[in-house]
């Protein structure tokens, strides 16, 4: 049976994140390390993945990155900067609806991610 609790350890990880833009799993570890020394890196990739199954957080695979989570559970898409790596939430646009269509092609929808890859603004303007 798996162990549902809520722990401290398991908070430590969620408030991280909430505070994290789109961290890998590691980024994450790293970023409470210091504060936390108990907190095991294989804790928090097992709590990250535990996470992501229940729908307390999204995981993203995206293209050319490792795997990278989200605190941000609503529908919506991303940005992803093919320079330096920045990801960022879209919450407008036309495609916003499809995220909520129960059925594509005669597939009963589960999920959707929509990601655009691109220069963000501090690349676009380091390219001028």
């Amino acid at each position: 049976m798996e162990n549902k609790r809520n722990t401290e350890q398991k908070r430590i990880i969620l408030e991280a994140l909430m505070h994290a833009d789109h961290p890998t799993a590691s980024e994450l570890y790293e970023s409470i390390r210091d504060e936390n020394p108990r907190l095991s890196r294989a804790t928090v990739f097992r709590v990250l993945g535990q996470f992501a199954d229940d729908g307390v957080v999204r995981r993203l695979n995206l293209l050319g990155s490792d795997t990278r989570f989200d605190a941000r559970t609503a529908p919506h898409a991303h940005c992803h900067c093919v320079r330096c790596g920045r990801l960022t939430d879209v919450f407008e646009g036309d495609f916003v609806p499809l995220f909520s269509c129960g059925e594509v092609a005669g597939y009963a929808v589960l999920s959707a991610e929509v990601e655009f890859s691109g220069l963000c603004p501090v690349c676009r303007g380091a390219e001028n």
